[in-house]
């Protein structure tokens, strides 16, 4: 009965609330060697609070500055935008932009997988709701974007990661099930062909939590904990063992979760030389709350149908 009255109480006064934060190595850092130790024993900044979500944080280090690409979304209008906050190298916060290009999509948009080949910058933002992965360029750093392709249609899935191994192309995604689902391709702009191979998982969590890693000739990759109860409750970096047509194996070496700043839910992690940024998750309590969540399943609801009916 207690735990029946907390979930309605829950239902009806709290509300999901991420920020992020980023942290400046006082030493060196080896990932994934001593990352949970420094995501623990070093205080972090919390970026100044503008957002309900300033989620999915990735992070870039360029003339002395700290770039963080974010979802912004708020509950006035229930869909994320794509933000950059930028931060001098002491991490004094110096401007907010909103990212150019992404308007005429008309969707949600959040994890903005950020990813250099041949020196160009690129992204692929978490764009499910078009039930399209779309591949992007800078074309000016760090505000104009430019839709290159798109690189899968007709299939909804989330936070999309693009891995180089042994010589090969793979787009690690998940379905709105969370499900894994692994394309491939010889360059970045396709074809895509989706495989099937043989899957040996730690886990059952395969959604992307950041960007991989090659380090020492092994291949690391970041998944978020999701259970049906708690949506990014944890991230965990694996070590990928086998990825090919016909295996995927990996196993688990470290588990990052919200006791490394007593919050309730941490779900994208990602670092440069220097930094580590990471979201965090609170539930805040208001009086309002579940108008609030009523209001945004039923704009969330309006924009699908919208974009249903483009597709038709």
């Amino acid at each position: 009965m207690r735990t029946k009255n907390n979930r309605l109480i829950n239902m009806l006064f709290f509300h999901e609330s991420w920020d992020t934060v980023i942290i400046k190595n006082d030493g060196p850092h080896t990932f994934p060697t001593n990352t949970l130790d420094i995501l623990t024993n070093t205080k972090g900044q919390q970026l100044k609070k503008k957002y309900t979500f300033q989620a999915d944080p990735f992070i870039i280090e360029r003339d002395n500055k700290v770039y963080v690409f974010y979802e912004a979304l708020s509950f006035r209008n229930s869909k994320g935008i794509l933000r950059c906050r930028i931060l001098d190298a002491n991490l004094v916060e110096l401007d907010d932009v909103k990212l150019e290009g992404f308007d005429n999509l008309k969707c949600h948009l959040s994890f903005p997988f950020l990813f250099y080949s041949h020196v160009q910058l690129f992204m692929i933002p978490e764009s499910s709701e078009r039930k399209e992965v779309i591949l992007f360029q800078s074309i000016d750093f760090p505000v104009r974007w430019q839709q290159v392709k798109v690189l899968l249609s007709d299939i909804a899935l989330t936070d999309n990661v693009l891995c180089s191994h042994n010589g090969n192309l793979y787009l690690l995604s998940t379905t709105m099930d969370d499900e894994l689902t692994i394309h491939t391709a010889a360059e970045v702009n396709g074809p895509w062909q989706k495989i099937t191979p043989a899957l040996h998982v730690c886990n059952q969590h395969h959604r992307g939590a950041g960007s991989p890693h090659c380090i020492n000739n092994k291949m690391y990759i970041l998944t978020q904990e999701c259970t049906p109860e708690t949506y990014g409750k944890s991230v965990y970096i694996k070590e990928l063992n086998t990825l090919d047509a016909a295996t995927f194996d990996e196993s688990l070496v470290v588990q990052i979760n919200a006791s490394i700043n007593q919050s309730e839910g941490v779900h994208t992690l990602n670092f440069t030389g220097n930094y580590i940024v990471y979201d965090t998750k609170i539930n805040r309590f208001s009086f309002l709350a579940i108008l609030k969540k009523i209001s945004y399943k039923c704009m969330v609801k309006y924009r699908n149908f919208y974009l249903t009916r483009r597709h038709q």
